[in-house]
């Protein structure tokens, strides 16, 4: 069923039909790839044998080819030596600690630089500055929200959220508004319904619609439109033309001053322009609920045009539109740069391990790697049970294995215990699962028993700690990239601190976000999600498109996002290679590691707190920064080009890049900045 008020079709989380992870088709048992193996049910050596030349040959195939379909229970014979049992490390159960709900209280002005968010309907029901705060903080843009239309007033950049009717601004309001305009103030707004508004804003009407599907941006000169170069970039999806109604849109008709900066396919406008004396405004007729935070929910109307490896930015678009705002029309401005030392991507390497014969060529990958400046971060299942999918896979050599990989400085997540179809429908469970007596079964292709999202995600965690010395797991990948809904409380619940369970093009954007709880609208979890951009089984495999994997990590490059790949480690002869390749042909200025490396920057990039305070002198500014964490490589962007710099930073070659020192967990750095005259 089709919720109208979320906008889910999928029971969040599912994954997208014919999933090009594992060869589309879900029908056939020939297109299985390494994550499921081919071989479903073991039939003894000497039984094999003894009917080879019976008639009962063909009858035997026939069944076993219906019980494989049919998902059949085990009836494997035991092991004929019974593996020891496995070490663990208790995890603790942990409560939900919720942030403030007061957006003042989480967002407060500090500094003269500071976009102010004026929030417009904080009434009874109102709608969260959720989606905006994603888009500002992702791109490292300062803010503050506010309700005084005073103070929002005495800053240079002005954003309206979520709305404005007739209700949110008295008439004297909207002429401090406008005379802000025309005294060199920039104001950007969604959805203005007020006709009060309309000259500030330049439209003569719009219509509210839910059949409007795609977004064609112009070819104007206009400073927002600097990020978008690309063809991806300039025509994007609201949903697919399969569903009889996707979000709400509003549809301008702009007065004859204005300029159309973005139009939907009735032709109305989607984003527009208007200046005023010496300042501007923008206005779209989309909401960021809908076309950032939802996609990034996978909760959209399969705006995707396509499931992996292509570049599809329709949810970045909007957050390079604030950037290109912020840096053209913000004064002395500052931001907070997405990739650490400086660097302008990164390539954020990670193997899955989910079959029997994919531990060992791990070293290979591993050798590959360290030759090439790189590391990679390891999912592995943690399968101790026999079932009607694979036969057990976690114990020696296979440990001493993943030891070794740990030493070596490959980083470890899990990837679950029986890599379930079915996981995006499994039960949250108890929390209080544990090894051994959690005994999850899959059934067969996408059903199980026994199975709980607790289960998968707290019992390979114990496992994972329990097995490798100085293991700590705080990365998860989902089995097929089948997501519950319940999977940000239990990752949460079970000490986790990152997911990479979805798609770059599947949610839309190649930034990594903070994930919602219960993939809804009004907060944060404590979990960040990494969506997977290339992957290697997809036809004609990863080998045979390392240039098209190239073209799409470039393109990221260009807007400072980030890649994922994911290569499965159940060969490392064609995938070795075509890694190898692929690591030669980066650029220097794009990173190559592991996800947890870069995952642990992210994360105390999100935590940091930082102002810019003005001295006595023009050309001398004080950058005063403050981390929760012990992070290496935090990195701010300047309009101004910089002299020098004190405090143990780092200058960059072009001026305006400074490269902060080591920052200790809660301790707090000063760094003198002198800008060139």
């Amino acid at each position: 069923m089709f919720d109208q008020h979320t906008g889910s079709k999928k029971g969040v989380g599912g994954s997208s039909p014919g999933c090009p992870l594992h060869g589309g088709s879900e029908t056939s048992a020939s297109m299985l790839s390494p994550c499921i193996p081919h071989t479903d049910i073991h039939v003894p050596t000497e039984f094999r044998q003894c009917l080879e030349d019976s008639g009962l040959k063909q009858s035997l195939a026939a069944v076993l080819l219906v019980l494989s379909l049919g998902g059949a229970p085990d009836v494997r014979q035991p092991a004929s030596k019974a593996e020891p049992p496995l070490r663990t490390k208790e995890v603790s159960l942990l409560d939900i600690v919720h942030r403030p709900s007061d957006p003042f209280q989480q967002f407060p002005e500090s500094f003269p630089l500071q976009v102010a968010v004026f929030w417009t309907n904080p009434g009874p029901d109102p709608e969260s500055p959720l989606a905006l705060v994603h888009c500002l903080k992702e791109m490292g843009i300062p803010f503050f929200v506010t309700r005084v239309l005073g103070q929002a007033l005495r800053h240079r950049l002005v954003i309206l959220y979520p709305s404005v009717d007739s209700h949110t601004f008295t008439q004297p309001q909207a002429d401090q508004l406008t005379t802000f305009v025309r005294q060199g103030g920039y104001i950007f707004a969604q959805n203005v319904f007020w006709g009060g508004m309309q000259s500030l804003f330049g439209f003569r009407s719009f219509a509210a619609s839910r059949g409007r599907y795609h977004i064609a941006f112009s070819t104007t000169t206009d400073p927002v439109m600097k990020y978008l170069n690309r063809p991806e970039e300039r025509e994007v999806s609201l949903g697919s033309d399969r569903f009889p109604e996707v979000t709400w849109s509003n549809g301008y008709v702009a007065d004859p001053g204005a300029e159309v900066l973005a139009q939907f396919d009735d032709g109305t406008a989607a984003l527009l322009t208007n200046s005023i004396g010496k300042g501007r405004v923008y206005l779209l007729g989309l909401s960021l609920l809908d076309v950032v935070l939802r996609s990034q929910n996978d909760r959209d109307y399969e705006a995707q045009r396509h499931y992996v490896n292509a570049f599809e930015p329709g949810a970045d678009v909007w957050l390079l539109i604030l950037r290109a705002w912020y840096e053209n029309y913000g004064e002395d401005w500052v931001r907070l740069a997405t990739i650490p030392g400086g660097q302008r991507s990164a390539l954020l390497l990670s193997h899955d391990v989910d079959w029997e014969n994919s531990f060992a060529p791990c070293l290979d990958f591993a050798r590959i790697e360290r030759a090439n400046q790189a590391s990679s971060t390891l999912f592995i299942q943690t399968k101790y049970v026999d079932d009607a999918n694979s036969q057990r896979f976690f114990f020696e050599p296979n440990l001493e294995t993943l030891r070794q990989l740990k030493s070596g400085g490959s980083t470890i997540g899990s990837h679950s215990i029986i890599h379930s179809r079915g996981f995006n429908k499994f039960a949250l469970g108890s929390g209080h699962e544990g090894y051994p007596s959690y005994q999850p079964r899959g059934l067969g292709f996408d059903t199980a028993s026994g199975a709980t999202v607790f289960g998968e995600v707290r019992v390979s965690k114990e496992l994972l700690d329990g097995e490798i010395p100085g293991q700590d797991t705080i990365f998860f990948r989902a089995g097929h990239l089948r997501v519950p809904q319940s999977l940000p409380e239990a990752l949460e619940r079970s000490g986790y601190q990152f997911d990479s369970s979805f798609t770059d093009d599947d949610v839309l954007s190649n930034f990594p976000f903070a994930l919602p709880r219960n993939f809804g609208f009004e907060e944060d979890s404590k979990i960040y999600e990494f969506p997977v951009t290339i992957e290697d089984e997809e036809s004609p495999g990863f080998a045979k498109r390392v240039p098209q994997a190239l073209e799409v990590i470039l393109a990221n490059a260009e807007n400072g996002a980030v890649s994922v790949v994911l290569i499965h480690s159940n060969e490392s002869h064609e995938k070795g290679a075509a890694e190898q390749h692929l690591l030669r042909q980066l650029p220097a200025d794009i990173i190559k590691t592991d996800m947890v490396t870069f995952a642990t920057f992210w994360r105390a990039r999100d935590h940091l707190q930082w102002r810019m305070a003005a001295t006595s002198m023009p050309a001398q500014v004080v950058l005063h920064a403050k981390s929760d964490d012990s992070v290496t490589g935090i990195t701010f962007e300047f309009q101004r080009r910089i002299a020098t710099v004190t405090g143990g930073a780092t200058l960059s070659q072009d001026g305006h890049h400074v490269v902060l020192p080591k920052l200790e967990a809660g301790r707090s750095v000063s760094l003198g900045i002198h800008y060139l005259h």
